[in-house]
């Protein structure tokens, strides 16, 4: 895929907007998600020309709560950061398959987030992206504390989270949105540590990936959320923007913490 590829700007020809456009219609029908009921807890999506249902579950409380209070405001500031950008909790691996290959599954370590209804957002979203945009212009360390609050201002109300569903964006375009595009099924392996017993959590997601183009609610909100605490440019090899978002719907949830032996005395 060309590094431009999905962003038609003023340079372009009406000729190369239109075969862009048909491109992403096209992807969109590869990696579409067709239908989802709430209520049954089902999901129906497309793998190479055929519908495939799957249930649909809800994030475990124990994965919610440890994602919704990750910022801590009296936390120091490096302990933040580390949190939300390099902890295997906010930023798990993600597998996906390619069953061409001589080794089928590809891995990558993604930053996800929870995200909010696709109502909320629609009636959010610009304000959002207002709060974000009175950062700028200001040191980074200056506005920390603010970013912080507009972060637990998002989680604060908990029937605003879509709790079927992670968030993500896709910065390349490489290996992980190519094999999405022909298979949207993918897995997260998530891992955090915490005070009490047990004290290491981790957990497998099986999640189909849904593609969200940008410009749209959903996208402008994962692009927000992924740029919120960071304080460098990231190179995006050419490219002007991520080139999508993604929504991982929950299939199914697997606790893997090791469990302490009963009885067991150091």
């Amino acid at each position: 895929m060309s590094n431009i590829s999905l962003y038609p700007n003023k340079y372009h020809t009406r000729l190369q907007i239109q075969k862009l456009e048909i491109k992403r219609q096209s992807e969109r029908r590869l990696s579409g998600i067709k239908f989802i009921d709430r209520e049954i807890r089902r999901i129906d999506f497309n793998i190479g020309g055929l519908t495939v249902s799957f249930p649909l579950n809800a994030i475990p409380d124990q994965v919610y709560d440890a994602m919704a209070n990750a910022v801590n405001k009296s936390a120091d500031q490096s302990d933040t950061m580390n949190e939300l950008y390099s902890s295997p909790l906010m930023k798990p691996t993600v597998a996906t398959l390619n069953a061409s290959n001589i080794f089928p599954i590809n891995t990558a370590k993604k930053v996800i987030r929870l995200t909010l209804t696709d109502e909320v957002l629609q009636e959010t979203i610009h304000e959002l992206e207002g709060a974000e945009l009175s950062f700028q212009g200001r040191p980074f360390e200056e506005t920390l504390d603010e970013r912080i609050e507009l972060y637990q201002r998002v989680m604060l109300d908990d029937r605003k989270i879509d709790r079927f569903r992670f968030g993500a964006v896709e910065m390349y375009g490489d290996r992980t949105y190519q094999n999405i595009l022909r298979d949207p099924r993918v897995t997260l392996n998530m891992y955090w540590t915490q005070k009490q017993k047990p004290q290491a959590i981790s957990y497998q997601f099986n999640c189909v990936a849904e593609i969200v183009p940008p410009g749209t609610p959903f996208y402008r909100y994962m692009r927000l959320m992924r740029r919120i605490f960071s304080s460098t440019i990231i190179d995006l090899h050419d490219v002007p923007d991520y080139v999508c978002a993604y929504k991982f719907w929950v299939c199914e949830s697997k606790e893997k913490s090791l469990a302490e032996k009963a009885g067991f005395v150091p």
